[in-house]
């Protein structure tokens, strides 16, 4: 009997998910467990495992594809089955890509601003559709109140993208007059359907956030060509990487409506390079999907949360002297003891002393959490450009856990992030961050923190200073005062300031450092 590939638990955070690459063709034989394939979300990419042994019959969605959590996206069986055929749209939509939801913005132009009556709006407004049917509708500027239901059944993808249909078709314009049949007009444009834009037109406005009817100014969408959206994206996005240069089959010839224009600066012999276009002595690097995340989620961070970083140095005496002395029986129970533990264990008393920093900023309150769940950062291998990416694995119940559990975790997470094993749902929920750019020779950075948590903590190296030690206060002079030479290590803590205040940012760092500094040494 087939079995259907679905996709694995990723976690409440999780909408949907794209199809990175296909490991197994169809017509291979796969054993269970086996990786049939990778999927990326905006946080981390995975493996899918085959879930039983047999013949991968066939495959649903493509590399590229955007697909919801519920969709059957392979089938495997035995290789003299047939594949089952796909299911009709019942209560769950099926998969989505970008480009479809590209489609559908596209095709519901003529219908922003389009609304129900009121009346219809109140019967209907506790309609229950899918999250990509209400994607779609909001996308296309129409009401889910508006779309013709199925007594008792939720609004599809499907029922949105034919009411979709229905209306693009009812308001297309009939042939010009003047002639025979129009076909001086259909003429003008190379798209045999006016409404949609071709395939990987959609793909690409849906990749970089391009509004399709923005970039065809006015005109139908279908006879937008690559040509046309390249250069729209260069003027008007910002995407410097969208050049002639970088995308694949451009065409040599520009639309109609730019025939008379003067020639984009790449195409003019003699030329300035045009914005984003490398030059001779360049190389034009695409941005990774990951890299595109962490540029919009730090972007996001610092337009969202005011800023303000503290900073306290601390004694790690204590710690190096306790980590010296149990790393070895740590390594007897199998694990590997590092200074990271400590300092996720001293973060924990730090957030129980002022609880407002693990915590979510909202509109209406102050959202606090019953749950110390650590985020560590985590840094990738760095590529050709000699940058690598950035993961934060979840330490979860950090409160409930020994030095021993801490460790533990900290030394899994961290394999496996590197060896990108991590699955989705072990990089969400964290209520707190912790960033160890020390392990680098950083002494101090200014942190950004990771939305909706409230603040960061950065640890840098440990150096040997001098320091003076002395029995008196710190603004008294004393015959005992001397200088001590200790392992030291700067506390950055950037917090967002609509929560926390300085005294409450420093309450937070003392209780740290006094965590740090009087840690009890073994006996």
């Amino acid at each position: 009997m087939a079995t259907e590939v679905t996709l694995p638990d990723l976690g409440e955070e999780v909408e949907d998910v794209t199809i990175s690459r296909w490991l197994v063709k169809e017509g291979q034989v796969v054993n269970a467990g086996d990786p049939l394939l990778e999927i990326a979300t905006d946080k981390v990419d995975t493996e899918v495992p085959a879930p039983a042994s047999g013949t991968l019959l066939s495959i649903r969605f493509g590399e590229g594809e955007i697909v919801e959590l519920d969709a059957v996206i392979a089938v495997i069986g035995e290789a003299t089955e047939e594949s089952p055929p796909v299911s009709a749209p019942s209560d769950s939509a099926p998969a989505v890509t970008g480009a479809d939801q590209a489609a559908a913005a596209d095709s519901g132009a003529s219908l922003s601003g389009t609304r129900s009556g009121s009346g219809q709006d109140s019967r209907r407004e506790d309609l229950s559709a899918t999250p990509v049917a209400k994607r779609i509708a909001s996308e296309a500027g129409i009401s889910l109140a508006a779309i013709p239901g199925r007594e008792g059944e939720q609004i599809s993808k499907s029922d949105v993208e034919a009411y979709l249909r229905e209306r693009t078709d009812a308001g297309r314009p009939e042939p010009d007059a003047g002639t025979e049949d129009g076909t001086d007009r259909q003429e003008e444009f190379s798209s045999a359907d006016d409404s949609v834009a071709s395939l990987e037109l959609r793909r690409l406005a849906a990749t970089y956030d391009i509004d399709l009817r923005e970039a065809s100014a006015g005109r139908p969408v279908g006879a937008l060509t690559r040509h046309e959206l390249i250069e729209y994206a260069r003027e008007h996005k910002g995407l410097s990487h969208l050049t002639a240069a970088t995308v694949e089959n451009a065409p040599k010839q520009p639309a109609a409506r730019d025939r008379d224009r003067a020639p984009a600066p790449d195409q003019a012999a003699g030329g300035d390079t045009s914005p984003g276009q490398a030059a001779s002595d360049e190389t034009l690097i695409p941005h990774s999907r990951m890299r595109q995340v962490i540029a919009r989620n730090m972007v996001r961070s610092a337009f969202t949360a005011p800023h303000v970083t503290t900073v306290h140095s601390v004694d790690m005496g204590a710690v190096t002297g306790h980590y010296q002395a149990q790393k070895t029986e740590f390594a007897r129970q199998g694990v590997r003891l590092t200074l990271t533990a400590y300092i996720v264990a001293a973060v924990v008393k730090g957030l129980k002393a002022v609880p407002a920093a693990n915590a979510e900023w909202t509109d209406e309150g102050l959202k606090l959490k019953h749950v110390y769940n650590i985020g560590m950062a985590v840094a990738l291998p760095a590529d050709e450009t000699g940058v690598g990416g950035l993961i934060v694995p979840v330490i979860r119940d950090a409160g409930d856990m020994n030095l021993l559990g801490i460790a533990r975790q900290v030394a899994d997470l961290a394999a496996r992030a590197r060896e990108n094993k991590l699955t989705p749902s072990e990089t969400q929920g964290g209520t707190f961050t912790l960033t160890n750019y020390g392990t680098s020779g950083s002494l101090f950075q200014t942190p950004v923190i990771l939305q909706p948590q409230v603040a960061i903590l950065g640890t840098g190296a440990i150096e040997k200073r001098p320091v003076v030690a002395s029995s008196s206060k710190p603004y008294e002079a004393s015959i005992d005062d001397h200088l001590a030479f200790r392992p030291m290590m700067d506390l950055a803590l950037s917090y967002d300031h609509r929560v926390l205040d300085g005294a409450s940012a420093d309450a937070f760092c003392g209780a740290v450092k006094s965590e740090i500094e009087e840690w009890p040494q073994a006996t």
